[in-house]
């Protein structure tokens, strides 16, 4: 089959899984930026206090392998149709806050552990399950709905917000990913497609068995991946939760901030675009290295004493680059070189990586704003960090011939 001919036989699956992970976890890392400077003046939190949130992620470790053990067992449909139905009352409870960062920290928890059911942790296997040839593109459009939605509604948010209040915002942000989820969840095929279902059972798609974990925690290549992905990622609550305030802290507006923002998630787009066709046809170690290096150069800008408009833009557009990119490359590194039989297995290990990477940056950035009240100190470490872990991608196998783990 061709490779236009395969994005075109899977249609359906290709948008119940770009719908289902539009409207969860990734997209929340966007929401929860526009969220931030308002709760922290209602209650009165301090930044170095807020930034505690994406310590969180390390009570939400121990679900990922489970996420991904249960889905490649129970298959997608059944586990994103749980999450579907737990995440709207996560944010009704947001919008009951009264002031208690602790219930703030729990009710975080409990929407990064539903989310992550309808995340790509989960949905990417459909694009493991039925695209071949053109499965990098696959993963990218994929990936790239959380961005496009983002576009339009970090501005609408901020608008919202000032007009009916966050509470009410939560409600009917929360009110449309329920939807969308419900629709992505009825549009999830029941079979892998005809032209992958060989492909598949060549790869050994049985159900998972014992001593799989063995086998993956007894492979070298897993091992780089896993450092490479923690390095890098240790960025991560800089372009969530925390990116409005640091934008602020360079001099912008609320307003301005918001802007820079959806510049950011057009970055996000641009990049997994880019990453998707050139993973389909270029070695996977040089484009993963490319992919991943590009914010090390935004986060550089952004801690130099450049802070016009122009400048911050810019460098927020290459962090964009590789945040967009990022999330392809770990779904694909998992089908590239993993079978689909322990496919949700592995990308739960590696997401619960990703996850303590980010909790390990929330640390580093609390820290630094409580130490120096200033986002800089820690850019130029996340910047080093980026650069490190960008190169151990270069040591990963460069021929497609290569036999996958499992």
């Amino acid at each position: 089959m061709s490779y236009l001919g395969e994005l075109r036989q899977n249609v359906r699956p290709l948008v119940a899984a770009s719908l289902g992970v539009g409207t969860s976890l990734p997209l929340f890392a966007y929401t929860n930026s526009v969220f931030a400077p308002y709760l922290i003046k209602d209650f009165g939190w301090s930044r170095a206090q807020f930034a505690l949130i994406g310590v969180t992620m390390l009570l939400t470790l121990p679900f990922l392998p489970l996420i991904g053990r249960i889905t490649d067992r129970f298959g997608v449909r059944r586990v994103a149709l749980t999450g579907t139905l737990l995440t709207l009352p996560g944010f009704i409870g947001y919008s009951l806050m009264t002031g208690s960062f602790v219930l703030y920290l729990v009710l975080f928890t409990f929407i990064l552990i539903v989310a992550s059911m309808t995340g790509q942790l989960v949905y990417t296997r459909v694009v493991a399950e039925n695209f071949r040839a053109a499965q990098g593109l696959a993963l990218t459009v994929v990936n790239c709905a959380p961005a496009l939605l983002a576009i339009p509604i970090i501005p609408l948010l901020n608008n919202m917000i000032g007009e009916i209040g966050w509470r009410s915002a939560y409600i009917a942000l929360g009110s449309f990913c329920f939807v969308c989820g419900m629709i992505a969840v009825y549009l999830l095929p029941k079979h892998p497609a005809p032209a992958a279902a060989s492909t598949v059972d060549r790869e050994g798609a049985e159900l998972p068995r014992r001593g799989d974990y063995r086998t993956i925690f007894r492979s070298r290549l897993f091992w780089i991946i896993l450092v490479a992905m923690f390095l890098c990622l240790l960025q991560t609550q800089l372009h969530s939760s925390q990116m409005n305030l640091m934008l602020i802290d360079q001099g912008l507006t609320l307003q301005t901030a918001a802007n820079v923002a959806s510049i950011y998630a057009f970055g996000t787009i641009v990049g997994r675009i880019a990453c998707g066709l050139a993973l389909d046809r270029y070695p996977t170690p040089i484009v993963t290295f490319v992919s991943m290096f590009l914010p090390a150069i935004g986060f550089l800008m952004l801690g130099l004493p450049l802070d016009s408009y122009a400048i911050i833009a810019w460098a927020m557009f290459m962090v964009g680059l590789s945040v967009g990119a990022e999330t392809d490359i770990i779904s694909f590194l998992v089908a590239r070189y993993f079978k689909l039989r322990i496919y949700n297995t592995t990308l739960g290990l590696l997401m619960t990586a990703s996850f303590l990477s980010s909790a390990t940056g929330a640390l580093g950035v609390s820290f630094t704003l409580r130490r120096f009240d200033s986002f800089e100190p820690f850019l130029f470490v996340i910047a080093g960090s980026i650069a490190v872990g960008s190169f151990l991608f270069l040591m990963m196998p460069k021929s497609r011939r290569v036999e996958k783990i499992g």
